[in-house]
């Protein structure tokens, strides 16, 4: 049996992450959009948890392939190319966040409507959520 002990420490970490984003109370700057400020929050707290997740699986894919198919398949979502602006090509993990700061851009210039921000952030936050649930999932139990 074989055991990741070196990151035990990482769940009370994405815990800690994930707890003080979504309870974050600081006071906002006079002018500042509070629909900006939480897609900057959501774009920082994804990068983070993908970037968590992705590294797990990164250290032994064979092992997460055989052992946690599930986490395996969705760590492998995250990594499937996608298309953006027509030309450049990034993980599915990466294209999302572009995506929200693209249209975070385009909202705060006018360009956007606050709906399709508010999409935006929901379909990264629920793309983060559950890559926070699997780190959790992952972290906390022993694979036989």
């Amino acid at each position: 049996m074989r055991k990741y002990t070196h990151w035990l420490s990482i769940p009370a970490i994405s815990f800690v992450v994930l707890c003080a984003f979504l309870t974050s109370c600081a006071q906002l700057r006079p002018g500042a959009d509070p629909l900006v400020i939480r897609a900057e929050q959501t774009e920082s707290a994804a990068k983070v948890t993908f970037d968590l997740v992705l590294n797990i699986d990164n250290a032994d894919r064979g092992f997460w392939r055989t052992n946690a198919p599930a986490f395996h398949n969705f760590v492998e979502w995250l990594r499937q190319p996608q298309i953006v602006w027509l030309t450049n090509v990034l993980p599915r993990a990466s294209a999302m966040i572009l995506s929200l700061n693209t249209i975070k851009v385009e909202y705060a210039l006018s360009l956007q409507s606050s709906n399709a921000l508010v999409s935006a952030i929901a379909v990264l936050q629920s793309a983060a959520t559950e890559a926070n649930a699997w780190s959790i999932v992952i972290t906390n139990r022993s694979i036989r």
